[in-house]
């Protein structure tokens, strides 16, 4: 890898560690992505090496992948109330987000991705592929991430009594087989011809294993390698970019954060009113905070997470399936060029 590579993720690294001791939300990848977003717009050459970037999508892919049980998914019918709810909540996200983004004059590809409900990277790898610009999409997916997980963790301490945080070691468990996968997977897609085949053949392969009972846990060191690696990446593409602009996509970001929360409560109320599933578990299972972060909150307030995992993880393949269609519609839809952003 060339010598720039290697300084960028530095800077990179040194920002993950300075979240990580702030106890931010994916902090290896926020943490990252604005030392190297700071470092970038004051004028330094930053980079990341492409081969090193997609590799970390593989990567994505299997961890992703690693939350797909089968089995899990199977249970949503049971709770159809609660998934009907996801769903519409889901709906009106894209939609009012959608046009809250345009409005506030972020171009018609990019606002579709903005207003992705949930998974930060998985809405950044599509939008890449799709040809948007990831520097306002990663933006306002932090500020949406920053502002639902602080929420979601403040609204379900108050709402329950007693909160316990369980111990995560096993994520530091090596094994070697996943460090191969994510590169054979990766090579299977292509040979299969899938669209995006470094993020969807681990994604698969991974979520086949997973089905299948295969007791195996990515390694945290290579977690937090591939986290800090698309940080890194995505920090270095700010490079000739105004802080002007930065701040006026961030403030669009902040008003969609706040209008998921609000919308999310209103949503779960609904839900617990008319059903008798606990408001407390209907939130944690619409907030767009990512799937792991819900998940340890889930746990901390004494809420299944498979429940609330369930749901991430249908809507995540929902977004993932109808992505082509929402393209072609909004490619159809806004044919002139949009704004610059």
């Amino acid at each position: 890898m060339r010598p720039l590579t290697w300084r960028t993720l530095a800077l990179g690294a040194l920002g993950g560690a300075l979240a990580s001791l702030l106890s931010l939300p994916l902090a290896w990848m926020l943490g990252a992505l604005f030392m190297v977003l700071a470092v970038s717009l004051l004028g330094v050459p930053t980079a990341v090496d492409t081969r090193l970037h997609r590799l970390a999508i593989a990567t994505l892919g299997v961890f992703i992948g690693q939350r797909v049980d089968a089995g899990e998914l199977a249970q949503l019918a049971a709770w159809y109330p609660s998934v009907i709810a996801m769903l519409l909540y889901m709906l009106l996200l894209l939609v009012g987000g959608g046009a809250l983004f345009l409005r506030g004059g972020v171009a018609p590809l990019n606002a579709l991705f903005c207003a992705f409900p949930g998974s930060m990277n998985t809405a950044l790898v599509l939008a890449e592929r799709a040809g948007g610009d990831v520097r306002w999409i990663a933006i306002s997916h932090s500020m949406r991430l920053a502002v639902v997980v602080l929420s979601a963790a403040l609204m379900a301490a108050l709402l329950v009594d007693e909160v316990s945080m369980a111990d995560d070691a096993g994520l530091l468990t090596l094994d070697l087989l996943w460090w191969l996968l994510a590169p054979a997977s990766w090579w299977l897609g292509r040979r299969l011809r899938l669209p995006l085949a470094e993020f969807l053949g681990p994604l698969l392969v991974s979520a086949l294993l997973t089905s299948l009972g295969v007791p195996l846990a990515l390694p945290g060191v290579c977690l937090l390698a591939t986290f800090l690696i698309l940080g890194s990446s995505i920090g270095s593409r700010f490079s000739a970019t105004s802080w002007r602009r930065v701040v006026k996509v961030g403030r669009v970001g902040l008003l969609f954060a706040l209008f998921a929360v609000v919308l999310a409560a209103g949503v779960a109320l609904l839900v617990a009113f008319l059903t008798d599933l606990s408001f407390v578990a209907v939130l944690l299972a619409l907030l767009p905070g990512g799937v792991g972060e819900m998940a340890v909150i889930a746990v901390a307030v004494d809420v299944d997470p498979v429940y609330v995992v369930s749901h991430h993880v249908l809507r995540l393949l929902l977004l993932i399936a109808l992505t082509p269609w929402m393209l072609r519609w909004v490619r159809a839809r806004y044919a002139r060029p949009g704004p610059e952003s």
